[in-house]
């Protein structure tokens, strides 16, 4: 009796629940869609209904690349596994910072504390943060891309505090 109850109760609940969900429209990201890396626009549509200014261009091999801004810092997401420039099945969140002044010892200690995210310096000193996400033939839902955006941009604050950015 009690597990009919709840299931009853959870399909009662079912159309306020869709009717919340339009309520929220236009507030944010629509969780339901999807992104995909084979379909870059639906990047662009993440971030324009997150509020991110953005922008879809091409990088030097002619792979897609969004350029987005966060509290007026460009930020660049980079398109991998693709063939001949389309057909993308992964992305890679970037950010780098020019006479960070960071040491090997700070990027090793950022690594060894960290699972999802990677820093490393380049040959003229340039630190770099970054973060792959494969996307695959089914995408990912708005919301995980959502939840992902925010591991990533705490990320970059916990980062940038890190070298004292």
């Amino acid at each position: 009796m009690f597990a009919r109850t709840i299931a009853l109760t959870a399909f009662l609940a079912t159309p306020v629940l869709a009717q919340d969900n339009k309520t929220l429209e236009g507030a944010g990201p629509d969780l339901g869609q999807t992104v995909l890396a084979s379909a870059p626009d639906s990047l662009v549509t993440f971030f324009k209904s997150a509020g991110y200014p953005v922008r879809l261009t091409e990088d030097t091999v002619g792979d897609p690349l969004i350029e987005y801004r966060v509290n007026g810092d460009k930020m660049s997401l980079f398109f991998y596994d693709c063939e001949d420039n389309v057909d993308c099945q992964a992305v890679q969140f970037y950010a780098g910072y020019t006479d960070a002044g960071a040491t090997l010892e700070t990027i090793n200690a950022w690594n060894t504390d960290r699972r999802f995210v990677r820093a490393y310096l380049t040959e003229d000193n340039v630190a770099r943060i970054e973060m792959d996400v494969a996307t695959s033939a089914d995408g990912l839902s708005f919301g995980d891309f959502e939840a992902i955006l925010g591991l990533w941009l705490e990320s970059v604050d916990r980062f940038e505090e890190h070298i004292g950015w």
